[in-house]
């Protein structure tokens, strides 16, 4: 049963009452206006840190953090053949990328605009290199893989100034050429909407030979750099992989059969451990191969990709499967001439 009501008692009890929740409205308001003052005094706080930032040390914490992200990435790949882990990766980079874009100041020095290389992210996947002549050669597949630019028909006069990679029937990747004369000298990467990703710098020694590559990010950083060293028939031995601060992060070895076509590809890491390996397969005296198998630091078989050529022997489909046959992605490439 309720209790009785009584005017005086509980009148008094209103009073009290409503007098606590005035004083809780007053402190309330004191604490808006303390938070007012507070955020216009941090305010002015972030404009002068934003005014006395230095941007040369911005940029050397990202080229460290690009550079850790990289290794993460090559160790994903080559030594744990972890794809899913690589993609998150990747995600990540170019997240971190975006984020630096929007903290690069709009006017910079133009000598530094000069000196900075063109645009470039990291490459994770290795690819056929140019012979001896210093021409261009066919991309070499990976499933997936960046590739080198395919060789123009002998005698056309053309090359290839573009490459779209497709994925799922949706344009993945462009991929642009420029040419000093024949000689290819740098791969700018685009993606789908026309952005820059990345850009290969290529090196030639002064007989035309196609020793050094290396890898840029968008703003200009140099992310690895890749030497060649040859055998005596001028065909690539070994590849080595290096950062940017010439620590070593693997090297690749390359073995030909008596036609002096590549069967295999052994990665190895900074401690000389092999990693994983390629080992290609040809149909009959093919020139190109058909098939690639994957296997890793135990020799055994992980996947595969195969291989599909237009009547110009350039790549036009590479599909890449796991040891059961099971599809993992399959690319097209449509090529384009100036």
């Amino acid at each position: 049963m309720a209790d009785k009501y009584d005017p005086d008692k509980d009148y008094a009890e209103y009073l009290e009452l409503a007098k606590g929740q005035e004083e809780l409205e007053d402190r309330i308001a004191k604490l808006l206006e303390e938070r007012q003052k507070l955020k216009e005094k941090t305010d002015r706080h972030l404009e002068r840190a934003g005014q006395a930032v230095n941007f040369d040390f911005i940029k050397t914490a990202a080229h460290e953090f690009q550079v850790e992200i990289l290794n993460e990435i090559t160790k994903a790949v080559i030594e744990s053949n972890n794809l899913e882990k690589a993609v998150k990766l990747i995600d990540h980079l170019e997240t971190h990328l975006e984020a630096r874009l929007r903290l690069t100041p709009r006017r910079e020095d133009e000598a530094t605009k000069k000196k900075a290389p063109p645009t470039v992210s990291p490459a994770i996947a290795a690819r056929k290199k140019p012979q001896a002549t210093g021409k261009p050669a066919r991309p070499e597949p990976s499933g997936p893989t960046e590739q080198a630019p395919p060789t123009p028909p002998a005698g056309t006069g053309r090359n290839i100034i573009e490459r779209r990679t497709i994925l799922n029937d949706r344009l993945h990747e462009i991929c642009r050429y420029e040419y000093d004369n024949d000689r290819l000298t740098r791969m700018i990467f685009l993606g789908p909407n026309g952005n820059p990703l990345r850009t290969h710098q290529l090196i030639y020694n002064k007989d035309g030979v196609l020793v050094q590559e290396i890898h840029i990010d968008r703003a200009g950083i140099t992310l690895q750099v890749c030497d060649r060293e040859f055998n005596k028939q001028d065909k690539i031995a070994k590849e080595i992989v290096r950062n940017p601060h010439n620590e070593v992060l693997n090297t690749v070895e390359f073995r030909y059969d008596r036609h002096t076509r590549l069967t295999k590809k052994e990665w190895r890491d900074s401690r000389h451990r092999r990693i994983k390996s390629w080992e290609y397969r040809y149909e009959q005296d093919a020139a190109e191969p058909s098939k690639i198998i994957w296997r890793d630091e135990r020799n055994k078989p992980y996947g595969f990709v195969e291989l599909r050529y237009d009547d110009k022997e350039h790549i036009i489909e590479e599909t890449s499967k796991d040891r059961a046959g099971d599809l993992i992605r399959a690319i097209t490439y449509q090529y384009f001439y100036g």
